[in-house]
């Protein structure tokens, strides 16, 4: 379209000049002799127009080839004027000035028109370089960030491996002397239900130390053929009565020709309970929960979409920090170890989230 428009300019622009030399030639012959010689004389220098737009618009070739028509339209007027020796020198002035005006100012705007380009394309160069440095400063922020996030996921998994050695002991003692306490009582004493209730919490404290030694101690993958439609599928049975109580419709599209791939299927199996535990929590009135798989250039795509409540952008920021959590008896773990688990699949995980509309977790793992 750029190449049309310019060809059409360009042929109005060839129209001009003919159309200016024409009506110069006819006008200064019209007018020429006589008492009109002064006037004749002064028409002459109209031909400077057309040269210098001719050498404006093309170049140092235009001024030239428009100096030398208007030369040769010029010239039957160095005979018509042969018994003047006056004119006869100045015409030869004349046609002398308009090759040299043509070739100046045609060299000139030639000059003028690469230095131009020479501005445009350093423009150019500047710009991508501009977008270059802003794309290598965002990586740097990221690999910033990402550093801190594993020196804070290091120092606390140091400390977590600590503080659940030191728990875990004394709680199996606990553990095991309630256990013999409850021998002692039959199950219709009063004193029965809170030896239940105090074997109940050790085991909910010895699941919550489970998970901090997970943490700190992060399993290596164990690469096997393993297919994470299977993973997901036996997830989504795991958790289909939760689905059910709460009134969530599970719309499940996974794309088969992913296949078996080098995958950790017990962790992942890990990750993704994590993952829609935590969509069918933000959906207790009920809503669609949607996983989807894929694959794409050698990249294994796994989306879980919710309709729930949302995250705000500023618990979006800090989600998979370890320790955050919104849920009231939630650890913040869930999510940290997710994190880990993918990343040490050198996979990428995300999150879009806009509160009130629903959340979407987007699990990258490449396999190519």
């Amino acid at each position: 379209m750029q190449r049309m428009v310019t060809g059409r300019f360009g042929s109005v622009q060839q129209y001009v000049l003919a159309g200016l030399l024409a009506t110069i030639s006819a006008v200064h012959y019209f007018l020429g002799g006589g008492g009109a010689g002064l006037l004749h004389s002064m028409l002459g220098h109209l031909y400077l127009i057309p040269i210098v737009l001719g050498a404006y618009w093309y170049g140092i070739k235009g001024g030239v080839l428009v100096s030398i028509s208007s030369a040769l339209l010029f010239a039957p007027h160095l005979f018509l004027h042969w018994t003047d020796p006056f004119l006869d020198v100045y015409n030869f002035v004349e046609v002398f000035l308009f090759l040299l005006l043509g070739g100046v100012t045609g060299i000139l705007s030639q000059m003028e028109r690469n230095q131009r380009a020479r501005h445009e394309e350093a423009l150019l160069r500047l710009d991508e370089s501009h977008r270059k440095l802003r794309e290598q400063t965002d990586i740097l922020f990221q690999t910033e960030e990402q550093l801190r996030r594993a020196d804070r996921m290091s120092a606390l998994g140091q400390l977590s491996a600590g503080m659940a050695h030191e728990i875990r002991n004394p709680l199996g003692a606990i553990q095991g002397a309630v256990e013999i306490l409850r021998d002692d009582y039959d199950p219709q004493d009063a004193k029965y239900e809170f030896i239940q209730i105090l074997l109940k919490e050790t085991d909910r404290l010895n699941k919550i130390v489970q998970e901090f030694l997970g943490f700190a101690r992060p399993k290596e993958p164990d690469l096997q053929q393993a297919d994470v439609n299977e993973e997901l599928q036996s997830v989504l049975v795991l958790t289909s009565q939760e689905a059910r109580k709460s009134g969530i419709r599970v719309d499940t599209r996974l794309d088969p020709s992913i296949g078996k791939q080098p995958l950790d299927a017990g962790l992942l199996k890990q990750a993704f309970l994590n993952l829609i535990l935590n969509a069918l929590q933000a959906m207790p009135q009920g809503g669609v929960l949607t996983v989807e798989s894929g694959l794409l250039n050698g990249v294994i795509v796994v989306r879980i979409v919710d309709t729930g409540v949302g995250i705000s952008e500023e618990s979006r920021k800090r989600l998979f920090s370890p320790f955050f959590t919104t849920k009231k008896n939630g650890t913040g773990l869930g999510l940290a170890i997710t994190y880990r688990i993918i990343e040490n699949h050198r996979g990428t995980i995300d999150v879009a989230s806009e509160p009130g509309k629903g959340t979407t977790f987007t699990v990258k793992i490449p396999v190519g």
